[in-house]
């Protein structure tokens, strides 16, 4: 009995399936892929960028940080609580990070589903405090 194992699937062509069959405008860029992400009134960049088997998520809050020490903290608070993914400033905006790691091609469009949907409902769920710490504001817990 021979044991095969196929190789993990590629990020880039799942991602760019998945996006092309639920009708997202995204533009390419050999492994970045940008668009733009809605939910409840907020609207926001997503870029992700593949490296092989594992498709990096990146959700960008528009509002500038004019505080890094005050937007910081928030991050870390915000950090002890997420499951999944990690929050962090980089040019003075809040970006939050998901990945998915494809091991099979049957479920990488789901894993990259999964991870583009944690991080929308992050950036959703978080969108005012974000907005509020960005511009120096502190909102009721």
């Amino acid at each position: 009995m021979e044991l095969t194992f196929d190789l993990p699937p590629d990020g880039g062509t799942e991602l760019s399936a998945l996006l092309e069959r639920s009708g997202v405008d995204f533009v390419r860029e050999e492994d970045r892929f940008r668009f733009r992400f809605s939910s409840g009134g907020c609207t926001w960049q997503t870029v992700c960028r593949c490296q092989g088997e594992l498709v990096l998520v990146y959700g960008v809050h528009p509002a500038p940080v004019t505080d890094p020490a005050r937007a910081l903290a928030l991050c870390g608070r915000l950090n002890a609580r997420l499951a999944e993914g990690s929050l962090f400033l980089q040019e003075e905006r809040f970006v939050f990070r998901t990945s998915a790691h494809l091991t099979e091609a049957f479920e990488a469009q789901a894993r990259i589903a999964h991870a583009l949907e944690y991080n929308a409902a992050v950036l959703s769920r978080w969108w005012e405090r974000m907005a509020a710490e960005a511009q120096g504001l502190t909102l009721d817990p």
